[in-house]
């Protein structure tokens, strides 16, 4: 004799189960089932226990009900394990309809607490009632029919991830999350938990066939992490966590199925999420670059709840690639979504906005109490990126324009032109600077500066040379005596001999040979505010000379 009702009962495995038709116990179980449709009776085979709140037969006759469990008793099903459901005067009397039934056909029947899953009962039973070849095969079968009604026969709407997790969670008997690619939880909404994978995860295949690789590792609980990539552009993760129980061969059968579907379901708001952010983007970003009319503006800035009274800045991310060719690459606009999503995480996604190689931030000076705040973001977005660039060997270097404050979204346009000509002329601003980390650029901090780079003629930006350092120019280019590098780094350290041996790495004596052959030179009067003013502006427009 095989596994029997009885010693089901006797194991003692599901506490609060209980007999309400002893007849039958000693019938042998060869494999259990959940009714969830109504033709279950076209499924079910000899010595099947199976499982049911009744819920199927809900919308038939007292007929039809007698006539589906006929047509079970004919196939010489093994009992029912049922969970009772009397809420409503039907459901009682359905009910009373079933055990009347299975008391005059000496069927058993057993009663499952409501707070114990059907899943749990059948994975029990199929192990220890069938050799495990064909417990996967009914099991697979199951979970394989039970997705299909899901997808089937339920309305699609906004709330269908949700009930598809929820199923999902049931079936294996764990909790299941869900992660973006920066590791945010899309599932559950509520009672979020961090996620991270660990250094010492490892690589783990199930020992079923699958053409599924899973990450393995162990933080709180063992977790298993399956990547799903959408489109080769979006990854997720989803995650299941050994909280409840370990997870058996059956469970990694029911992820199978699963990830088939839950690929097509992330598709779908792929899909949509794109279309909406490509029509809201392009709107931003020609509200942002002035390609329309004030009344056109007027529309969007309603749309995109922008005010004629605060006060904006647009901030623009651009990611200099070491390679020029590299500008406008499918690789340069992947990462500028990287950085985009970043950005999630310190910004309103609202105001965060990318095309093409450029990703740009609307900066609403309300959001902000402190200014200096802000500043210091930056700071913290730039160096998180830019290790994060480094670490996946990306040959990008994040650069960051701050355009001028500007009332209304109008001028919203100004902004951003002011905030790309602070990236254009990133390079002189850290020759002048001396400076050549600097990566964010506040066009509103560049003053008199912004004059000699909105001049694009060449002769014309020559006039604002003094004749002392074209003189000096020319002889460096000569003799190669570096007398304007000199000049320069002893202007900008308040005239210390001493400070610019130290940072020109040359003796004092070096230095003061070069300032007085300067001096011979130009007959320069350091003492001379307007004339070092003069020199100072003379070097800069130099410098912006070699880059034009």
């Amino acid at each position: 004799m095989g596994y029997t009702i009885k010693d089901f009962i006797e194991s003692n495995q599901f506490e609060g189960l209980k007999i309400i038709n002893h007849a039958g116990l000693d019938r042998e179980i060869t494999g259990a089932q959940i009714i969830s449709m109504i033709d279950i009776e076209n499924l079910a085979g000899g010595g099947q226990l199976l499982l049911t709140s009744l819920r199927a037969y809900d919308n038939f006759d007292k007929n039809t009900v007698i006539y589906h469990l006929e047509k079970l008793n004919k196939k010489k099903i093994c009992g029912f394990i049922v969970k009772r459901r009397e809420e409503t005067l039907k459901q009682k009397k359905l009910f009373e309809l079933f055990m009347y039934f299975c008391e005059e056909h000496n069927i058993p029947v057993l009663e499952l607490p409501q707070n114990i899953s059907y899943w749990s009962v059948v994975k029990y039973l199929l192990y220890q009632s069938c050799d495990i070849v064909i417990a996967k095969y009914m099991y697979s079968k199951m979970v394989h029919d039970q997705i299909n009604n899901f997808l089937f026969n339920q309305q699609q709407d906004k709330h269908t991830k949700e009930r598809f997790f929820k199923s999902l969670e049931t079936i294996v008997g764990n909790p299941i999350s869900l992660y973006d690619e920066n590791f945010r939880c899309i599932h559950p909404f509520t009672g979020q938990k961090d996620f991270t994978i660990i250094d010492d995860s490892e690589k783990y295949v199930p020992p079923i066939i699958t053409k599924h690789e899973y990450i393995r590792q162990k933080r709180e609980y063992v977790e298993y992490i399956q990547k799903i990539n959408i489109l080769e552009y979006y990854h997720y993760y989803l995650v299941i966590t050994e909280e409840n129980e370990p997870l058996s061969e059956l469970d990694f059968i029911t992820l199978d199925n699963t990830i088939t579907v839950l690929f097509y379901l992330l598709t779908q708001d792929v899909t949509k999420r794109e279309l909406e952010i490509k029509y809201y983007r392009d709107l931003s970003y020609r509200l942002m670059n002035g390609s329309m009319s004030n009344a056109e503006e007027d529309d969007v800035a309603n749309l995109l709840n922008l005010s004629v009274k605060d006060e904006y800045r647009v901030v623009t991310f651009y990611l200099k690639p070491e390679d020029r060719k590299e500008n406008f690459s499918i690789t340069q606009k992947n990462e500028s979504k990287y950085v985009a999503e970043a950005l999630y995480s310190y910004f309103s996604k609202e105001n965060v906005y990318y095309s093409g190689n450029l990703v740009l931030y609307l900066y609403n000076e309300k959001d902000w109490e402190v200014k200096k705040d802000f500043r210091n973001t930056l700071k913290k977005i730039h160096k998180d990126i830019q290790d994060s660039l480094t670490k996946r060997n990306k040959k990008f270097e994040l650069l960051i324009g701050v355009g001028k404050s500007v009332k209304g979204y109008h001028g919203l346009k100004d902004s951003f032109k002011d905030s790309k000509v602070a990236l254009e002329y990133v390079d002189l601003i850290r020759e002048v600077m001396g400076d050549r980390s600097k990566a964010i650029v506040d066009c509103a901090k560049l003053g008199f500066f912004q004059i000699f780079i909105n001049i694009n003629d060449k002769e014309e930006l020559r006039q604002y040379i003094p004749d002392s350092v074209n003189k000096l120019n020319e002889q460096d280019k000569k003799k190669n005596s570096e007398l304007i590098s000199t000049l320069e780094c002893y202007l900008n350290n308040k005239q210390s001999i001493r400070k610019t041996s130290e940072l020109m790495n040359i003796h004092t004596r070096t230095v003061s040979y070069r300032l007085s052959k300067i001096v011979d030179l130009t007959d320069i009067d350091f003492d001379n505010i307007p004339e070092i003013l003069a020199v100072r502006n003379g070097i800069i427009i130099l410098k912006i000379l070699e880059l034009l």
